[in-house]
């Protein structure tokens, strides 16, 4: 029996499942502890309406024949930072697409006809290696949910009374300071803290989270002693005073902690969107709020896609389908998004008091 050779384990995110059957001598528990923020994670069990059957081996034999020197140059991810970019090579044999990430040596290969995948790792590196991994999850769904008609929106998002309200702006903007100041101070539950999922259901317009590390400013963890403790940061804070709030300062977040620290919203749930808060937040003492009406033009600039004409895939494993359809539903989207009460938040970002905090009972 396969569950014999392998630990089989499912992961499932709105219309996206995934199985893996890991081998014994492997682990992924670092990888699915990523993903357990927002996904469901099912030990000991496989689903039949799969996206992939994912094999897990230390086993390189079946790929000896591929002449990995001669292939494509490739980036599974490409970052200002040399840590975070996976470069590869990418061979198609018989409608069998290869590729090598050439820091680790993990190969994947995949079969679409098959709905097969097999990953091979040594996990020797493990950070790097899992981070192959993150991503191989990562591009799979999120290109299965864009054909679903789900738009993905840099947004990050937080819960209250079952309902969602989104905060959506560019790098730098003041989301994640926003979205703290609801979950500290107002009783919120943190759905996101980079990518925001929105679809339609019966008529209304629903929301869920999306993992990811979270990269946050000095200024914004000066104001959880939780954070300034446990990385002892009261020194750094206090050499760069003058540009606390600068960009320049943020950093990465072991999601694991984060989750310690911050009421999460359940994972693998979506919520009835409410509102939507467009900030841009900078050192002041006042607050500046203004309500804003037909502000489906607001969001486009943040709708982020990954079936365009300009976006390279480091896979082919899924294609776009029915482009007309999904083009129709990712405009309903914004179109009711923008009917939707929204913000604009300016300033220090402390809402106490403000049309905001009346309206919605902070």
């Amino acid at each position: 029996m396969i569950s014999d050779q392998y630990n089989i384990v499912s992961l499932a995110y709105l219309h996206s499942k995934i199985n893996f059957f890991i081998e014994p001598s492997l682990s992924l528990d670092h990888v699915f502890d990523f993903f357990s923020t927002h996904f469901f994670i099912n030990r000991g069990r496989h689903e039949e309406d799969r996206l992939a059957d994912v094999y897990i081996t230390h086993n390189k034999e079946e790929f000896q024949t591929i002449d990995f020197n001669n292939g494509e140059d490739i980036y599974i991810r490409k970052s200002a930072t040399d840590y975070f970019t996976i470069p590869c090579k990418r061979v198609t044999v018989e409608g069998i697409e290869y590729v090598k990430c050439t820091k680790t040596d993990t190969i994947l290969s995949f079969d679409k006809e098959n709905k097969k995948i097999i990953i091979s790792t040594q996990l020797q590196n493990a950070e790097q290696d899992e981070l192959v991994l993150i991503e191989f999850i990562r591009d799979l769904v999120l290109k299965n949910e864009e054909n679903h008609g789900v738009a993905v929106v840099h947004a990050t998002s937080a819960l209250k009374d079952d309902k969602a309200t989104l905060i959506i702006g560019s790098k730098g903007k003041g989301k994640s300071t926003l979205l703290l100041e609801l979950v500290s101070k107002h009783g919120y539950k943190l759905i996101s803290g980079d990518k925001t999922f929105l679809w339609m259901e019966d008529g209304k317009l629903r929301a869920s989270g999306w993992p990811d590390y979270p990269h946050l400013g000095l200024g914004t963890l000066s104001k959880y002693p939780e954070f300034v403790e446990h990385f002892g940061l009261s020194n750094k804070i206090e050499s760069v005073k003058e540009n606390l709030w600068s960009t320049e300062h943020k950093m990465a977040i072991d999601p694991v902690f984060f989750k310690k620290v911050i009421p999460f919203a359940e994972p693998g749930t979506s919520f009835m969107v409410e509102c939507m808060i467009y900030p841009d937040l900078f050192p002041s003492t006042e607050c500046g709020i203004k309500q804003v009406s037909n502000h489906g033009e607001l969001i486009v600039p943040h709708i982020e896609r990954i079936f365009t004409k300009g976006n390279t895939m480091w896979n082919h494993y899924i294609r776009p389908v029915h482009q007309n359809e999904l083009e129709r539903k990712i405009n309903q989207c914004i179109e009711l998004a923008g009917k939707l009460s929204a913000f604009e938040v300016s300033g220090s970002g402390i809402l106490e008091g403000s049309v905001f905090s009346e309206r919605y009972a902070l």
